[in-house]
């Protein structure tokens, strides 16, 4: 009797338990996501923000160098193009002159690339957390969310100023802050999604895969040598392969 009973029990717990990893094992456990340039068009927006910021204060930039350097924030960027010296001196209102710019010049043009909010409801449904990592600070995140239409479906967010963030993209702090704030979810579970080769150094120096799209204007085969085991012309069309990539990822048959 007690064999029987102690089996009606565990029996039904096991095949839960069997389902569920069954089912777990088919979906990714986090998708983390960039902003600028993968949710919304802003890449040429902050270049030319920060070309004018620096010919402000008289260091000069060339506008297309300038934005191959976005995707980082300003302690990775502002090295590129001014001395120490510079950037000991002016580096703070450097900053604070390109955020005034952008905001003044550009903010109101803004706009969500199209198929955002149908793939991000796509990975909810799927009860599949999903996270910003993104190089803007937090106020301008706060912002950018609410313009992908977005803001109701995301489980955490970091950005540069987060405070487990020393360093930004390239480096993997930003990436490594999303994977606290998810619960530290296996890192062969989860992928990045970005637009920048800054994006892809970051992703893999954190070992997570990332997935590159190319609607933030970055050379495919610049994306592929940086590191973007996948890469799709827009967040349509990676929609569209979702199913596909999340096989890949996870190396189902």
């Amino acid at each position: 009797m007690l064999r029987i009973y102690l089996s009606n029990i565990i029996r039904p717990q096991l095949s839960l338990s069997v389902r569920h990893f069954a089912t777990k094992r088919r979906e990714l456990d986090a998708v983390i996501f960039d902003v600028d340039g993968t949710l919304i068009d802003t890449v040429d927006f902050h270049a030319k923000a920060w070309h004018d910021a620096l010919e402000y204060y008289n260091i000069k930039s060339n506008l297309s160098d300038v934005r191959m350097q976005i995707g980082k924030a300003a302690d990775q960027l502002l090295p590129v193009f001014a001395t120490e010296e510079q950037i000991k001196k002016y580096g703070k209102e450097i900053s604070e002159k390109k955020a005034k710019l952008f905001k003044d010049n550009y903010l109101h043009q803004i706009k969500p690339f199209p198929g955002v909010r149908q793939l991000f409801e796509l990975i909810k449904q799927r009860n599949i957390l999903i996270a910003l990592a993104s190089s803007a600070q937090t106020d301008e995140l706060e912002l950018y969310k609410h313009i992908a239409n977005v803001a109701d479906l995301i489980d955490c967010q970091t950005s540069s100023n987060s405070k487990d963030v020393k360093r930004s993209k390239p480096y993997p702090d930003i990436f490594l802050a999303a994977l606290k704030l998810l619960k530290y979810p296996s890192t062969d579970r989860a992928v990045v999604v970005g637009d920048t080769p800054w994006d892809a150094q970051a992703a893999l120096a954190a070992k997570l895969p990332i997935i590159g799209v190319l609607c933030g204007g970055f050379d495919r085969e610049l994306l592929r040598k940086s590191g973007c085991a996948w890469i799709y012309r827009d967040i349509i069309e990676l929609t569209e392969d979702y199913d596909q990539v999340t096989k890949d990822i996870l190396k189902i048959e």
